[in-house]
């Protein structure tokens, strides 16, 4: 049997798992009746293209195609998780919602992983005192499936606040379908402190110090450089891509480490820090006047206020014992951290629906919420506890996280543990760059929910990192790299009308430097589009806009790895 052939059994295999958790929670055929509703031919389409590979593998896989077969084709197996929230679900779940090609896999075909063993702990120490990492050192990914060999490009996918896989290199991503045109090699690097990449022994707040965006941008180039020497290919260009915080990365890695990259992607990138960030959820309420007008955004508004005013009747009230009730706490709320965990995570259903709006299939849109909110017969606030009611159908959760408690539990231990992001990305958040989505403006209609302020992040930055009080360091971060004023070369900076970062981000053409007429800082504002949807393949339900986008990335691209004597580089 050849190589992709026993990759592609392994990974079936790995579904059929998947597939038999998910069995165990779907045999009662109730369950997941209103998802399946609204979802049933994506379901079916899906179910019929696993069956037929597993028919492929029939020899293999004899007793697990008997498992698919028995399962319902309207069962919500394999729906991705996407919600937005500080309850400790959501935070176990946090990995999940960094863009990932699949999943967590851990074998792809043509795939291969290497662990870069000379990763240094603190990059910026004298020579005399660097040391290399504590444990295998830093994760790394190579296809070469492509590749044709030294001088070919190389396209490098920088590691982000989660945990890394395979999966980014697959054909599931728009660089593989750029990597073959250009046979180029792909990588993918695991961000420090994140999945198995860890420098120090533990995630302690002391050890912590050593997490940071220019410790991260320094291993980058570190790798590369190794990479390059490994393979004999020191002459190969190189382009850098990365989305959300790495697309930050990509975006500042050309900018600091020009001589290393030729040219850097930089997809839904908020690259100006700051602590308060009340417009993210300013651009959830221009999505949804955008997507089913104005009676949707007044019908959520609506529900917040009768919602605020249940919890305005203080701890232990009758309104209290209601929100309870009809949101299904997994315990009774006792204080206001409790309270705020809450809302935190109904807000965020509507926030992660807005946020990845129609990259996931299976998963409620903007319209679909929106519908439901807009359901005749029945109040606001009735059709928002039946909505949040089909998110955790649609996530297979029984209750809703409503303990400040749980919350810091799931944030405090130090541990090393690959699923637990939520830490060392809290970390960051409180250290560099806050991002902190409070409901400060009154330009969205979740306004009267006053508790989801700065002082409840400020509260977590406290709990969680030996009593930190102080706000980050949003300032030096924005003067160190310029914000949307960055001033590099060679880099195209992607964003999405629907997507709330893009209030932080390169929206229009930044300042060309002094010398040239022309910027070489592209902006690609894509109207209707979510958060890095451009990294993805390209789909038949993709809009014109985005399909223009990609080409406009590709034409960069082509255009990078042509110049050979630029003036930019």
């Amino acid at each position: 049997m050849d190589n992709n052939l026993v990759v592609e059994n392994e990974l079936l295999k790995q579904r059929v798992n998947e597939l038999e958790e998910k069995l165990k929670k779907y045999t009662n055929g109730n369950n997941h009746k209103n998802y399946y509703e609204k979802n049933k031919e994506i379901v079916k389409e899906k179910g019929s293209m696993y069956l037929k590979q597993l028919k492929k593998m029939l020899p293999l896989l004899t007793s697990s195609l008997a498992l698919i077969a028995a399962l319902p084709l309207g069962s919500a197996a394999g729906v991705d998780r996407r919600e937005i929230g500080f309850g400790a679900t959501r935070l176990k779940h946090f990995n999940k919602h960094v863009l990932q090609g699949e999943g967590n896999a851990t074998i792809c075909a043509n795939v291969e992983q290497y662990w870069f063993k000379e990763a240094v702990v603190d990059n910026f120490a004298p020579i005399e005192r660097q040391q290399y990492w504590a444990n295998e050192g830093q994760r790394y990914w190579l296809n070469k499936q492509f590749w044709s060999g030294p001088g070919a490009p190389i396209f490098v996918f920088i590691g982000g606040e989660g945990q890394e896989s395979c999966g980014r290199l697959t054909s599931k991503m728009y660089m593989y379908t750029l990597a073959q045109q250009h046979n180029a090699l792909l990588v993918n690097v695991e961000h420090r402190f994140y999945g198995q990449s860890y420098p120090t022994v533990d995630m302690s707040t002391a050890n912590l110090s050593y997490l940071s965006s220019s410790q991260a941008l320094a291993d980058l180039a570190r790798i590369i450089g190794h990479i390059k020497k490994e393979l004999g290919s020191e002459s190969s260009k190189v382009i850098t891509v990365g989305g959300s915080y790495p697309g930050n990365l990509a975006a500042w890695f050309r900018l600091k480490y020009p001589s290393v990259t030729d040219g850097s992607i930089a997809s839904s990138a908020p690259l100006t820090a700051q602590t308060n960030f009340p417009e993210y959820m300013d651009v959830v309420a221009q999505s949804l006047l955008y997507f089913s007008g104005q009676g949707c955004y007044d019908a959520f508004e609506a529900a917040a206020n009768e919602v605020a005013s249940l919890y305005e009747q203080g701890p232990g009230s009758a309104g209290w014992e209601q929100l309870n009730g009809d949101f299904k706490t997994c315990s009774p709320m006792q204080t206001k951290r409790d309270l705020v965990v809450l809302l935190s995570d109904l807000m965020g259903n509507i926030q992660g629906t807005i946020q990845y709006n129609n990259e996931h299939n299976g998963i409620m849109n903007a319209t679909d919420i929106c519908s439901t909110m807009l359901t005749p017969g029945s109040t606001p606030y009735q059709n928002f506890v039946t909505l949040s009611a089909l998110y955790r159908e649609q996530s297979g959760v029984s209750c809703e996280d409503a303990s400040w408690g749980a919350t810091l539990a799931w944030l405090t231990p130090i541990e090393m543990d690959p699923n637990n992001a939520a830490r060392p990305w809290t970390y960051q958040t409180c250290n560099e760059f806050g991002y902190f989505q409070t409901t400060d403006s009154v330009h969205q209609p979740f306004h009267s929910w006053k508790p989801l302020n700065l002082a409840f992040y400020m509260d977590m930055c406290y709990e969680g990192f030996n009593h930190w009080h102080k706000e980050p360091q949003v300032d030096w971060i924005n003067q160190m790299y310029g914000g949307v004023k960055i001033q590099g070369t060679n880099t195209v900076l992607v964003a999405g009308t629907i997507d709330p970062w893009h209030a932080l981000g390169v929206t229009n053409y930044t300042v060309p430097s002094p010398q040239e007429s022309q910027p070489t800082e592209v902006p690609v504002y894509i109207l209707g589009t979510a958060h890095c949807n451009d990294l993805y393949a390209p789909a038949p339900s993709d809009t014109e806009a985005l399909t223009h986008a990609r080409q406009v990335i590709a034409g960069h691209v082509n255009g990078w790895l042509a110049w050979r004597n630029s003036k930019y580089l």
